[in-house]
């Protein structure tokens, strides 16, 4: 497999796989503990892997930018850092170990269930770590900030309409929960797709742009 190849599969496959697992989060209708409780296995798988692909997406990001200079692609490989750091450490306080009290609350019951409730709920009304709160704000920030960066740095390189579209459709990836964060997804695999074909076709035909 050449070089292009894998990192047009790398661009491609990292948004379709995570599309793939945010189908399967759970959606309850009551509060986050008794949803959470009710559909442990599924939160847990969905969070579990929802760490290492955060992370990935930066690195997406960070690749469709890999060869583009001035102030917007700067802009966003600052923000990718971020998002990647930030929302990481907030997807683990609040995704993971709600899944964890979660499981342990279901081997319980009585007032030792309530008081894993209890911490349960500490977590999702946390200023800094909670539902919505420093860590999810700050991070969910960077990684629209370095979408919209990413986005303003390949328009400038001569890239279409179209895939910058489905790129910026990309940042609502923030609301990750189905069916927004699966859409977007997708939308963001099509336009790194457009980006990486037109890349690969100006390697084939010289210097000169090639619009996609």
């Amino acid at each position: 497999m050449s070089r292009t190849t894998a990192l047009r599969a790398f661009v491609v496959g990292v948004p379709l796989a995570f599309a793939a697992v945010l189908t399967q989060h759970p959606m309850g209708r009551g509060d986050l503990f008794t949803e959470v409780s009710q559909n442990v296995t599924a939160w847990l798988a969905v969070h579990y892997a929802a760490a290492v692909l955060f992370p990935l997406m930066a690195l997406v990001v960070w690749t469709l930018i890999r060869d583009l200079e001035g102030r917007a692609a700067t802009i966003a490989r600052v923000a990718l850092p971020v998002y990647a750091v930030i929302y990481g450490v907030w997807e683990a306080m609040f995704g993971i170990a709600n899944g964890l009290l979660a499981q342990t609350a279901n081997t319980l019951d009585g007032e030792a269930r309530q008081g894993v409730a209890e911490a349960s709920e500490a977590i999702v009304s946390s200023p800094l770590f909670g539902e919505v709160s420093v860590f999810s704000t700050i991070g969910g920030i960077a990684w629209m900030v370095a979408v919209t960066g990413a986005v303003m740095a390949l328009k400038k390189e001569g890239v279409r309409r179209a895939p910058l579209i489905l790129l910026a459709i990309g940042a609502l990836t923030i609301f990750h929960v189905p069916p927004f964060g699966p859409i977007a997804l997708v939308c963001l695999s099509a336009g790194a797709y457009l980006v990486e074909r037109r890349r690969a076709t100006q390697f084939e035909t010289g210097p000169q742009l090639v619009a996609a």
